[in-house]
């Protein structure tokens, strides 16, 4: 059952779920309706410790043709190298 308000009730001017949205649109002033001194910023920000650590290198990009690429997987499958970056690394230290 709805319960009528008289119209000068401040019942009947509470902003509720249904009229929020609408009084909003209407370019109504809504932070009198909320308390800011005690918002909380529940997510969202940096953590200590999170994310990728650093491997202390930086990412490049290189053009080589596909024959350098093959001569760099092969040498990287011989000397037993995890990826193709270390194979590149290891022989350009080899010069």
């Amino acid at each position: 059952m709805k319960k009528n308000f008289p119209e000068n009730s401040p019942a009947k001017n509470r902003t509720t779920v249904d009229n929020l949205e609408s009084r909003f649109d209407a370019g109504k002033d809504m932070l009198d309706h909320f308390d800011v001194s005690r918002a909380v910023l529940s997510h969202g920000g940096a953590r200590p410790g999170a994310g990728r650590k650093q491997s202390g290198k930086i990412r490049k990009t290189v053009k080589l043709s596909p024959a350098a690429v093959r001569r760099f997987q092969v040498y990287a499958k011989r000397k037993k190298l995890p990826d193709f970056s270390a194979a590149l690394e290891e022989a350009s230290i080899a010069l």
